[in-house]
């Protein structure tokens, strides 16, 4: 797919800027939305109009966002952009995650912005959020199997279900961070139903299920201590989100 019309232009226009300066500073939104068409464009080496992992990965390096897990944070980072789902990350899909950042600091810094800061802030707060997620549904997961323990092994024999539950539930529940807790939650909430057609086969053909299942019954109590411990979390989560903006919004700006 070529690049979309004026982009090769952009991104002239945004090589010729970067040789003037270290970072692109003091634009104003218009200016900042051409500016990242030229970042893209730039990015995309073999100019096929979208880009993969590689040439994602290369572009964080360039702005020195801290990787702690390299595959999960670039994964994280990776299918929050593509919101399609197809592997490859367009220019609109790309430019469109700015959005935010752009109108946000449009309206609180005299409309002047600095490029390099707009594109960290938009990517670690990916992270951010990708990081928060995993936390959330990992402790859940924990903390359900403590609230079993009493019964846990007069109903399970081990817990190598309990992984395969984890993965097929979570882990491999879809493309980006919004539609595995999508998965999740739904998949919890058949579960606790006894209507989750995966359980309801592995019941049936897994060997580790039919070995460490002595009740199908505790399947669906273990989903609903996790599915609560689950929601807690993420709203503890969006609590101190909210916290933290309406601390922003009350610290008064630097004359």
């Amino acid at each position: 797919m070529a690049p979309p019309r004026g982009a090769a232009m952009a991104a002239d226009s945004f090589k010729l800027m970067r040789r003037k300066s270290s970072a692109v500073s003091d634009l104003s939104s218009d200016a900042m939305r051409i500016a990242l068409i030229g970042v893209f464009t730039e990015a995309d080496k073999d100019s096929s109009g979208s880009l993969d992992r590689p040439q994602l990965t290369g572009l964080l390096s360039s702005l020195g966002v801290q990787l702690l897990n390299p595959i999960e944070d670039i994964d994280a980072i990776f299918e929050a952009v593509d919101t399609d789902g197809d592997g490859n990350i367009s220019t609109v899909e790309f430019c469109t995650k700015f959005e935010p950042a752009i109108k946000r600091l449009g309206s609180s810094m005299m409309g002047k912005m600095d490029l390099d800061i707009i594109m960290k802030e938009t990517f670690d707060k990916m992270l951010v959020d990708a990081r928060d997620q995993r936390t959330a549904v990992n402790r859940s997961f924990m903390m359900a199997r403590e609230d079993c323990q009493e019964w846990f092994c007069k109903k399970f024999l081990g817990s190598k279900w309990r992984m395969k539950t984890f993965d097929a539930f979570y882990t491999n529940g879809g493309k980006g961070s919004a539609s595995r807790l999508a998965h999740l939650r739904k998949s919890l909430d058949e579960a606790i139903k006894g209507k989750n057609e995966w359980i309801t086969t592995s019941l049936e053909s897994d060997q580790d299920f039919k070995r460490e299942v002595l009740d199908k019954d505790g399947i669906g109590t273990f989903a609903d201590k996790w599915l609560a411990r689950l929601e807690a979390e993420m709203g503890t989560i969006t609590a101190k989100r909210l916290a933290s903006c309406e601390t922003n919004r009350t610290v008064p700006s630097n004359p």
